[in-house]
């Protein structure tokens, strides 16, 4: 339901969702709190209801289905990267920690579990 509604927002009003984006962007330890917050809340829900298998394939088809819509911008992706690649990881090491142990988990999982 909200994507439908930034979706239309998007559509209807361009140029004022991205003046919304901006002033939300302003408040980066605020946003990144609340961004914790809900992978908290969600994280619980989603690794106490589903395989983690499960999880990672809709991660792998999210990915694929951002990488579809970012396929237009590559060029400006790739000074992007190269800003990243200076920089280090210093500033996205928490994601980075989660995708890291969602990975180890994933293959303890597969190479873990008796053959037939």
């Amino acid at each position: 339901m909200i994507t439908l509604i930034k979706l239309v927002a998007l559509l209807t009003y361009p140029t004022k969702w991205l003046d919304l984006g901006k002033v939300v962007m302003e408040h980066q330890a605020i946003l990144t709190g609340f961004y914790l917050v809900l992978l908290v809340i969600t994280g619980y829900y989603i690794f106490t209801s589903l395989k983690l298998i499960d999880l990672v394939l809709v991660m792998f088809f999210t990915a694929l289905l951002i990488g579809l819509s970012l396929l237009p911008y590559s060029n400006l992706l790739l000074t992007i990267t190269q800003e990243v690649a200076t920089v280090g990881i210093g500033k996205t090491w928490p994601a980075m920690l989660i995708w890291g142990a969602i990975c180890v988990a994933v293959l303890f999982q597969v190479f873990s579990k008796r053959r037939s």
